[in-house]
C-alpha cells in the first residue's frame, strides 16, 4: 500500500470511520425502536427481546448494553418548584395533583425543590459527573443528587409543578435538570459524525421526521417514564410563542432523555386575574382537568402491573 498517495489513504480511513460510526449509530437508533415497540405492546416484548439481543450491540466503554432505565413501580413523584416556601398558586395546584392521584389509589413521593436549595453543577468534579457519569475519574456526585436520581428512577410517572420567570424554569429546577439529568443516569450519547449532523440539519425543517427525531436522536434511558406539566405565568399564554418559546427547557430535555410527555397545561394571565377568579374558576376548572390526567395514570398504572416484566433483556451483553 506504500504506492497510495498518504492523502488518498487518509480520505479511505476518514470514509470507512464514518461508515462504522453512521451504522452504530443506525444499531443504536433500532434497539431503540424495539424498546419503545415492547413498551406499547407488552405481547410482542420476547420478539422484541429476540431482535435486540440479534442487534448485538456493545457501548464504547464495553460495559452491558441498557436499553433503557426501567421505573421500579408505577408511582408518581411530584415535584414543586418554587423560590418561596409559603402560599402559592403552584402550591395549590401541586396539593389538587396529590390529593387526586391518592384518589385514584396512586402512591406519591413528593419532592419540594425552594429558593434555597442550592441544585446545578457546583464545581468541576460535578459538571465531569453530569457529562461523563459519575463512574469517571475525578467525578462527583453529591449524595441529595444520588437520592433525586433514585427517586426519578424508581417511579413511573414525573409531574412537575412550576412557574415562569423570563420565559423558562426557576433557576433551582434547572439546577435540577443539570445534576440530575446526568449522563449514564438520564441518557447516553450516540456516536457523531458529521453525515448525522448534515442530516439532522436538513431534518430539523421537516414537521413529521423533527418529532421523530426528538425520540431517537438521542439514546434517552427514561424511555418508559410519563410526565405531566402544570406551569403558571403571570402574562397570556400566548406571551411564550410571541418571544419564540414554543417549550421550556425542561419539556425539550425530558424529550431528549427518552420520557414521554402525555401533557403541558399552561395557567397563564394569573395577573389579570382577581381572588374570585382563581378560586371560582380557575382551580375548578383545572381540578376537573388534573382528575381526568390521574384516570389516566391509573389505567397505565394498572396496566404496567399485569406486564410487570418492565425490562427487556439483552442476553450476553
Amino acid at each position: 500500500m506504500d504506492w497510495v498517495p498518504s492523502a488518498l489513504r487518509s480520505r479511505a480511513s476518514d470514509l470507512l470511520h464514518g461508515a462504522t460510526t453512521v451504522g452504530k449509530a443506525a444499531k443504536r437508533v433500532a434497539a431503540l425502536a424495539l424498546v419503545d415497540v415492547g413498551l406499547a405492546v407488552p405481547q410482542v416484548r420476547p420478539a422484541c427481546d429476540a431482535a435486540l439481543n440479534s442487534l448485538s450491540v456493545r457501548p464504547s466503554n464495553g460495559e452491558s448494553f441498557m436499553p433503557y432505565r426501567p421505573s421500579k413501580n408505577p408511582s408518581a413523584l411530584l415535584v414543586l418548584c418554587h423560590p418561596s416556601a409559603g402560599p402559592s398558586m403552584c402550591r395549590s395546584i401541586a396539593e389538587i395533583w396529590q390529593q387526586s392521584l391518592q384518589n385514584e389509589g396512586i402512591d406519591v413521593h413528593i419532592m419540594e425543590i425552594e429558593g434555597g436549595d442550592k441544585l446545578g453543577l457546583q464545581d468541576a468534579a460535578e459538571l465531569k459527573a453530569s457529562l461523563k457519569g459519575q463512574q469517571s475519574k475525578g467525578a462527583y456526585l453529591p449524595p441529595k443528587i444520588q437520592e433525586m436520581q433514585e427517586l426519578v428512577e424508581m417511579c413511573q410517572f414525573l409531574i412537575f409543578i412550576h412557574p415562569i420567570f423570563w420565559f423558562d424554569v426557576p433557576s433551582q429546577l434547572k439546577g435540577f435538570m443539570e445534576s440530575v439529568f446526568s449522563s449514564g443516569f438520564a441518557f447516553h450519547k450516540l456516536p457523531s459524525h458529521w453525515v448525522l449532523d448534515r442530516a439532522a440539519g436538513i431534518v430539523e425543517h421537516v414537521p413529521v421526521a423533527r418529532k421523530l427525531m426528538r425520540r431517537y436522536a438521542a439514546y434517552g434511558l427514561l424511555r418508559d417514564k410519563t410526565v405531566y406539566i402544570t406551569r403558571t405565568q403571570g402574562g397570556p399564554s400566548a406571551g411564550m410563542g410571541i418571544y419564540g418559546h414554543g417549550a421550556t427547557s425542561l419539556e425539550s430535555s425530558l424529550q431528549f432523555c427518552g420520557a414521554h410527555l402525555a401533557a403541558v397545561d399552561a395557567v397563564s394571565a394569573l395577573d389579570s386575574k382577581s381572588e374570585d377568579e382563581l378560586s371560582e374558576i380557575l382551580l375548578p376548572e383545572l381540578h376537573q382537568k388534573i382528575r381526568k390526567h390521574c384516570k389516566a395514570i391509573s389505567l397505565s398504572a394498572k396496566a404496567s402491573r399485569l406486564n410487570s416484566a418492565l425490562p427487556l433483556k439483552i442476553e450476553n451483553a
